[in-house]
């Protein structure tokens, strides 16, 4: 078959999450059946060289609308990446070159009420949870878009993390240094943000270190906000911080050092792909539901089996840790579920394939086809799998 030309595009080409999904599809992408190029429209980034380096063309165009024009009119398929907005200065080039299929990775899951909608033939949003909220909140439209909005998650690249991860003999280095020897650590890691961290998460650690001596907590991005309300509960001193950091294999070497790790976040994930690493590598989860903001961290936590959703009480969160702390056991047996969640659901060849396939059906392609696509469409069966997860939460007589 002839190549499918297909742009993976973004604004620009940075180190956040929604430029590591550009590379990751523009690596996994079948070349026999695609020719991929990628394309920051507004800037380039740090994340340029390391797409260059997979062998991928890579062209930034500095807003220069008439060179996009010239590649849209030469391409296939235009996958775009973003927050759901339709930039009219972008989106306009597009109508009047659009090309055989154009694709929309929704990392926020917004709507754009405006005619530039029309052009998206795939809506496609990164959890379920997201999905859900844009179809309730859209009810009373006419038409609800059933048919072009689609779940897709975040492609997570298991065989790299596992190629990186630090050796037994490495990882003893480094607790020595940073005298984590015997201790039992708590960890999180994310961007220096308080909005992507909730303080409850050191009101728990503190309650959960009066009860446990040898208790430390691996911070990773922290803010002067964050540290002076550690100070205020007096446990400093049980901290280890580091600086956040684009070098992969150091924050595999943090995630090893854990024993469990600890996702809160104020406002929630609309995926979660530091929770996602972390089960990778084979790390039992706490979590927080939030239920008014985006929750799709206990869409990737499955309670009591890849980890626990807990409500948000400090009180609870220390009980939690402290029964993952009494019970190696179940630490175990909750690594092993969190790695094979990930290997089953989140894979990124599996979601390239799956994206794959939808291009494959759209442009009527007879090419090899994926059978288990992880595409899912909008149903009652994603509804009521959500609501019993905001209700499915760890509680201390649940220890049996």
């Amino acid at each position: 078959m002839k190549k499918i030309k297909i742009i993976e595009a973004g604004n620009e080409l940075g180190l956040g999450g929604t430029e590591y999904t550009i590379q990751l599809i523009s690596k996994f992408l079948n070349k026999e059946n695609f020719e991929v190029t990628v394309v920051g429209v507004r800037e380039g980034g740090a994340r340029v060289k390391l797409i260059q380096d997979l062998g991928i063309n890579v062209m930034i165009l500095n807003g220069d609308m008439v060179k996009l024009a010239q590649l849209l009119r030469e391409t296939d398929v235009f996958h775009w990446h973003g927050d759901g907005t339709l930039t009219p200065e972008i989106f306009s080039v597009v109508k009047a070159n659009k090309p055989k299929l154009v694709l929309m990775t929704n990392v926020f899951g917004l709507y754009d009420h405006s005619p530039f909608y029309d052009l998206v033939d795939y809506d496609l949003f990164i959890s379920k949870m997201i999905l859900i909220r844009r179809m309730f909140r859209d009810s009373h439209l006419e038409d609800n878009f059933a048919s072009k909005r689609k779940a897709l998650p975040y492609p997570v690249d298991v065989k790299h993390i596992n190629s990186l991860l630090p050796s037994d003999s490495q990882l003893k280095l480094f607790k020595q240094e940073h005298n984590l020897q015997g201790a039992f650590v708590v960890g999180r890691i994310g961007r220096a943000d308080i909005a992507k961290f909730d303080i409850i998460a050191l009101d728990g650690f503190a309650a959960f270190a009066k009860r446990v001596s040898n208790a430390k907590f691996l911070l990773v991005g922290a803010t002067q906000e964050i540290l002076a309300y550690a100070a205020a509960l007096n446990i400093l001193d049980k901290l280890i911080v580091f600086d956040t950091t684009s070098d992969f294999k150091q924050l595999l070497m943090y995630y090893k050092a854990m024993d469990v790790f600890l996702a809160a976040s104020r406002i929630g994930e609309s995926f979660g792909m530091v929770i996602a690493e972390a089960m990778t590598v084979g790390l039992p989860v706490v979590t927080i539901s939030t239920l008014d903001r985006d929750n799709a961290q206990i869409e990737l936590v499955d309670n009591g089996q890849t980890g626990f959703v807990v409500q948000r009480d400090k009180d609870r969160i220390a009980d939690v840790l402290v029964f993952l702390y009494e019970d190696e056991k179940i630490r175990e047996i909750l690594s092993a579920s969190a790695k094979r969640k990930v290997t089953k659901e989140y894979r990124a060849d599996k979601i390239v394939k799956s994206l794959e396939n939808l291009i494959y059906n759209h442009l009527n392609i007879g090419a090899a086809k994926y059978k288990e696509s992880l595409l899912k469409d909008y149903s009652l069966e994603i509804v009521n799998d959500y609501f019993n997860r905001c209700s499915d939460l760890w509680e201390p007589e649940n220890r049996s």
